[in-house]
């Protein structure tokens, strides 16, 4: 029996939401420094706990919402879950391949993927229609949503689909 290789979990990095945390972070401070500074005036107490209120509190609840997004596709032997989404099985899958700036899915058909009525997910005409756009490819993914360059995340995707 061969191997099979462990789950592929492919994830958008990670660095942009760092820089926003820390940006989010910098005015959450700025604004607490304004209502210290001058505690009485009107003004600073409006900036100040405005500038809290839209980076501490609202940055806060952005950062935590997209981390936990951030899950892109899984593919097993099973086949290929989209996100959190539905799994479309291998024997739905037509093509997995990439170029330079993206990384695609062709699929046989679509059932599987709107067979679960998750949201995002595009409809059957969206998908043809990128299929005219996107060089051939149903399910499409820029390069700067993935942790890989998209090459190498079609080699790994198929290096879990079963012979």
């Amino acid at each position: 029996m061969a191997d099979t290789p462990p789950p592929l979990v492919l994830i958008t990095p990670r660095r942009k939401l760092i820089f926003l945390a820390a940006v989010s972070a910098l005015f959450a401070v700025m604004g607490i420094v304004v209502v210290l500074l001058a505690p009485t005036k009107p003004l600073n107490l409006i900036v100040g706990l405005g500038a809290f209120g839209f980076f501490g509190v609202g940055g806060g609840y952005a950062l935590t919402r997209q981390w936990r997004r951030t899950l892109v596709l899984r593919a097993d032997e099973e086949g290929i879950r989209i996100g959190r989404g539905p799994l479309v099985p291998w024997k739905d899958v037509d093509r997995v391949g990439s170029n330079s700036s993206v990384f695609g899915i062709r699929l046989r058909r679509y059932d599987s993927v709107h067979s679960a009525g998750f949201a995002g997910i595009p409809s059957a005409e969206e998908m043809r229609a990128n299929r005219k756009q996107a060089g051939g490819w149903d399910l499409v993914w820029p390069a700067r949503v993935l942790d890989r360059s998209p090459g190498e995340a079609a080699r790994e995707v198929l290096r879990r689909r079963p012979s």
